[in-house]
């Protein structure tokens, strides 16, 4: 088992791929680098979608959800409600991910 940095104990991620990514060698990496972390991580149709999801105009590859902002704090009861819908897609994406394999 790879080893995990100290922020990976302390944070949940989630990430979510575009699937239309060409050349597809750009992302081909980051479901290795996932696996290896233990992130869970889904992929999407396409990475317009993505964008639009991420409040962004322009075409995204690759999106790291985080439970707590990188920038300023979260109210304890956010961040309870956060975590809590967290834990569901990560399980969610992960009992998809068993299912196909």
């Amino acid at each position: 088992m790879a080893q995990r940095s100290t922020d990976y104990l302390i944070h949940s991620w989630l990430c979510v791929i575009a699937g239309n990514i060409s050349p597809i060698d750009v992302i081909t990496h980051v479901p290795i680098l996932c696996e290896e972390a233990e992130i869970p991580y889904i992929y999407v149709p396409s990475k317009e979608d993505l964008a639009s999801a991420g409040v962004t105009k322009r075409p995204t590859c690759c999106v790291l959800v985080l439970t707590k902002p990188t920038k300023g704090e979260l109210s304890q009861e956010e961040l309870e409600k956060l975590k809590s819908e967290y834990n569901q897609v990560a399980t969610d994406v992960s009992e998809l991910t068993s299912s196909l394999i």
